[in-house]
């Protein structure tokens, strides 16, 4: 008896296909309840990441990602890590508490409504939006932020020079 064996993987790439910004009206909270929106970053660069508690691929990547945040100084791009959890800073702030996470901007998304908006197909996705509002990369999963490899990658699709096939 023949036995036919396939193994399937999930590969995680960067997605450089090109999206005009459809998400300017994407609404988030603050962590203290105040509410904002994508739309309040026009004419920065963005680096928005979507998230929650209960993917441990996330809270693999939130430490990694501070890291990012912290080493830019305030340079481009802006950081935003969008919590998808539908009880937001009740689980949210202890999270970040555990993993040492403090100086992240963490953003709250109860309702969920980025996931489609943004058309995400599994967490965590980040996208880079230049400061045009067009959408300059897509990866999946869980990346190294603060490595310089993705820094400078970062920086190149900001500056609009042309990439290589998506790793």
């Amino acid at each position: 008896m023949a036995t036919l064996a396939v193994a399937v993987a999930y590969v995680m790439v960067g997605d450089r296909t090109p999206r005009p910004r459809s998400a300017d009206a994407l609404a988030f909270q603050r962590l203290d309840g105040s509410t904002t929106d994508l739309a309040s970053f026009c004419g920065q660069a963005v680096l928005l990441t979507v998230w929650a508690t209960w993917c441990w691929s996330c809270r693999e990547e939130m430490p990694a990602l501070a890291r990012f945040h912290r080493g830019l100084k305030g340079r481009p791009p802006a950081v935003i890590a969008l919590s998808v959890d539908r009880d937001g800073a009740e689980v949210v702030e202890p999270l970040l508490d555990q993993l040492d996470v403090k100086d992240l901007p963490v953003y709250l998304d109860p309702t969920g409504a980025s996931v489609g908006q943004l058309s995400i197909s599994g967490l965590p996705t980040t996208i880079l939006f230049g400061p045009d509002g067009s959408e300059r990369g897509r990866w999946f999963g869980v990346r190294a932020w603060d490595e310089k490899l993705m820094m400078d990658e970062i920086a190149a699709l900001l500056a609009g020079a042309p990439q290589g096939r998506a790793r």
